[in-house]
């Protein structure tokens, strides 16, 4: 960038012979002559794109004298002195000069002085406008120097100049225009910004500038120079400056550095770009202005190749890059992961009637792989997480899974931790190369997609066309679900046992017109099945087995508005358990508004969708649930709603973990007393890791025509809405696609613990409850305690996590015990008696948790 700058003077007598050393980027260092009458000798130490010139001017004679600047990060601001007719010579000389620093230094008297120390003759002082830096000097010499003037920075066209915010103290500075900003350093003290530091652009290199008073440790910021520059400054003003924040023309926000008090400002210039600040500091930073230019013309894009599209990558920056290119499809993935990230990805692509393989990362961790039959199936989706891993300091790909074009979606390869994505091709392309960065592990991840192959025939997303339901004495025993394939009625699943008894149908007419919309069950303190009922979005089936009792058993509803149910996931057992683990939901990219549940009373709310719910507040009335507060992540940023009203009673927390997500709300609500609508009266969350919250507000002792019970599920639950008074009257969810782990119907795999439950039966292993978190005082305090029970299947080594479970405990008697049930139908399963409770007290009650074949 061409530097900008403002001839200012000459000052002193028009003697001797002119000189002009022109604009350099800045100067280092001065050396100055002088005898008895006047300034006769100036040397001047330039710097030019990295490189230093000296220039000369006047006579070397008497004492010499040099000032010195801390280059780039200091500067020369101002150049003073004084000029007086020399009558020995018959004309007008420079008698002295004096330098004054974007530091506040100020150099020595170079040359006359009167009695009290002053410049002798008549005082001048150059500067360029807003504390400019000094580039070069001008004048007249010969005998001696004559005449002095000065080259500063100054702002013009094509540079937008923003006026300094703030106030008038310390002294003024001006760092110019550069190419653009690398690296940002701010610095607190006290209530203020103390300190700054921007280190410049400029060609290849970097130049760096500080200002201000180092006090706390800085905080950076870091831009991506030159694939991204810096387009937004704002900050606040109280006295001095309080807080500054940065955007980027990638989007990307800096963290607020300071305290955001007093008069905010902007700097934003559309299409501009930042390239140098200016300002005043003491031991502070007291006023802040930017500089900056246009932006590049973005190069010409590319022509894409209309038969592929690529997307990506996302993830981190290190490792080394690689791009597989564009094949014909994928035949089998395999996935190395281990506690931390994705550590290794081996593809076998079919390229010309071949097979190729590419591999990335380093082969570390568990392997597994997946399939798929190219070309006659093919993968459509790719999806995964990505975090900042501390203990590499950098960002990972933390889990991957795929789906394909016959509505099978992979195991989930990794743990999804951090933020989520999906690559997905509008027109449901094939899959046919990776691209992306690897090394230790898998840093980032993109893909290319291209039109299905010719001679893959797709599935219709909804297959089910027939489902055969058998019950018997224990409940219900078989379900049998047969997919419409190519024409073909072909048998899926079979779950549970073929039973003797009689067998009832229900039939989807017309897949995929005719869709699969939501199930209704209730099952045993055994989770057995007792009964259960289909509902298209056509029409509705009866109950199939025992009809619902509220005496004897717990329902189960799954339902979410605008999704179809699309496939089953197998469980082997004798009896049908706990319905929720069986049935995949359809994936949509928005999160669903799922109606409110409890009364329509009251002033509606709505906080939207976010990332992450990270803590649910809730406080008690009198008679019912009167406040709630919802802490949202958004983009990495906090935003908080509460709504209802604050009571004298204690408000109640319930925090979720990082890599964790609420995936169900339980309310019962009902009229009270002297209310016209109802109110929800008590709320209990749980997340996709199987924790459960507190209970908040009272649980009614029967639920019946007065007392209701609901349930808000199906998905990741990101946002809230409703309505309240100075009570919570209803609410309801915003419910996104299901995680990975969700759609198998299988949950996440227990987390670490400690003094658990566990029976062995057969091939399976139970555990259930247990620490997963050290109390400070060891064993004298409760710790964190869980209430998630686990069975894993030894053979298959794929875990399920039952529905209901006992309340969080830990140090549980236990055992493996048998239960003879009717016509000699045994249950062998984990017996359990009291525990350590969350309050350090303990339990004198009794749980069972059996299967009936093992």
């Amino acid at each position: 960038m061409n530097t900008m700058s403002e001839k200012v003077g000459a000052v002193g007598g028009n003697k001797g012979g002119p000189f002009d050393d022109g604009v350099f980027d800045g100067v280092k260092k001065i050396i100055v002559g002088k005898d008895f009458n006047s300034v006769s000798y100036i040397k001047i130490e330039y710097e030019k794109d990295g490189k230093f010139e000296t220039r000369e001017h006047g006579t070397i004679r008497g004492e010499l004298q040099e000032f010195t600047v801390d280059y780039p990060n200091e500067y020369i601001t101002s150049v003073g002195g004084s000029y007086e007719l020399v009558l020995c010579y018959g004309t007008v000389l420079i008698r002295s000069l004096i330098f004054k620093t974007s530091y506040k230094r100020t150099s020595p008297i170079f040359g006359r002085t009167t009695l009290f120390g002053h410049p002798a003759g008549r005082e001048f002082m150059l500067e360029g406008k807003n504390g400019g830096k000094l580039l070069g000097f001008h004048g007249r010499s010969g005998q001696a120097l004559d005449a002095i003037g000065a080259h500063f920075f100054s702002v013009k066209s094509p540079l937008k100049h923003f006026n300094l915010q703030g106030g008038n103290g310390g002294s003024a500075w001006d760092d110019g225009a550069y190419d653009g900003v690398r690296k940002i350093l701010v610095g607190r003290g006290s209530k203020f910004v103390s300190y700054v530091r921007f280190e410049y652009a400029k060609g290849q290199g970097m130049v760096p500038h500080a200002h201000g008073k180092k006090q706390e440790a800085p905080q950076e910021f870091v831009v991506d120079y030159p694939n991204e520059q810096i387009t937004l400054v704002e900050g606040t003003i109280d006295g001095y400056l309080t807080s500054l924040r940065f955007k980027t023309s990638k989007g990307r926000t800096s963290p607020v550095f300071g305290n955001v008090v007093g008069r905010k400002f902007v700097f934003e210039e559309k299409d501009f770009k930042l390239v140098g600040f200016c300002g005043r500091s003491g031991d502070a930073i007291d006023a802040l202005g930017a500089h900056f230019a246009p932006l590049p013309p973005p190069p010409p894009a590319p022509t894409p190749d209309p038969a592929t599209s690529k997307m990506g990558p996302l993830g981190g920056d290190k490792g080394n890059t690689f791009d597989d290119g564009v094949l014909d499809g994928v035949k089998k993935v395999t996935i190395g992961a281990d506690e931390y990230s994705v550590t290794y990805i081996k593809i076998e692509y079919a390229n010309d009637g071949n097979v190729e393989i590419r591999e990335h990362g380093t082969n570390r961790g568990e392997l597994k792989e997946f399939s798929v039959a190219y070309p006659n199936e093919y993968i459509t989706a790719v999806g995964g997480s990505y975090k900042h891993i501390f203990n590499y300091d950098t960002t990972l790909i933390t889990s991957l899974y795929f789906t394909t074009s016959k509505g099978l979606t992979s195991p989930l390869f990794g743990e999804i931790k951090g933020r989520e994505f999906e690559y997905k091709d509008e027109n449901g392309g094939n899959l046919v190369g990776f691209h992306g960065r690897g090394g230790y592990a898998i840093d980032a991840i993109g893909v290319h997609f291209a039109p299905a192959p010719n001679s893959s025939i797709p599935t219709p997303p909804n297959k089910l066309s027939k489902v055969y339901i058998t019950s018997g004495n224990e409940g219900i025993e078989e379900i049998n679900f047969y997919n419409v394939e190519n024409g073909v009625t072909k048998e899926v699943f079979l779950h549970g046992v073929k039973g003797k008894n009689l067998i009832s149908t229900l039939v989807i007419s017309n897949p995929p017109d005719e869709c699969l919309v939501s199930v209704e069950s209730w099952y045993s303190s055994y989770n057995v099945s007792q009964g259960i009922k289909f509902k298209t979005d056509t029409n509705g089936s009866n109950f199939f087995g025992y009809k619902f009792s509220e005496d004897t058993g717990r329902p189960f509803s799954l339902q979410v508005k605008g999704k179809k149910i699309i496939g089953v996931q197998k469980f082997p057992d004798s009896n049908l358990i706990s319905p929720g683990t069986y049935f995949v939901l359809s994936r949509s990219s928005s999160p669903d508004k799922v109606e409110a549940i409890g009364g329509k009373g009251g002033e509606t709310f709505d906080d939207g969708a976010f990332n992450h719910v990270r803590k649910v507040f809730v406080g008690k009335g009198d008679s019912g649930i009167a406040y709630v507060k919802f802490d949202y992540e958004k983009d990495g940023r906090i935003v908080t709603q509460e709504h209802g009203q604050k009571t004298s009673q204690e408000t109640e927390v319930f925090e979720i973990g990082q890599d964790d997500d609420i995936t169900s709300v339980k309310a019962y609500y009902e009229t009270l007393d002297g209310s016209k609508t109802e109110t929800i009266t008590y709320l209990a969350f749980k997340t996709l890791k199987g924790i459960n919250s507190q209970p908040f507000g009272k649980t009614p002792v029967i639920v019946n025509e007065n007392t209701k019970l609901s349930l808000l599920e199906g998905g990741k639950i990101t946002g809230f809405h409703g309505s309240s008074t100075d009570v919570l009257h209803s609410i309801g969810a915003y419910i996104s696609a299901s995680p990975p782990t969700m759609l198998h119907g299988k949950w996440i795999q227990p987390w670490a613990r400690s003094v658990f439950a566990l029976a062995v039966v057969g091939k399976y292993i139970i555990i259930s409850g247990g620490e997963i978190e050290m109390d400070v005082k060891a064993h004298l305090g409760p710790g964190s305690l869980t209430g998630g029970a686990f069975v894993l299947d030894t053979e298959s080594l794929v875990w399920e996590k039952l529905e209901e479970g006992h309340s969080p405990r830990g140090w549980i008697a236990s055992t493996t015990a048998s239960i003879d049930g009717k016509k000699g139908h045994g249950k062998k399963g984990l017996l359990m008696y009291g525990g350590k409770a969350p309050t350090n007290g303990r339990y004198e009650d009794i749980y069972f948790y059996g299967l009936y074949s093992a």
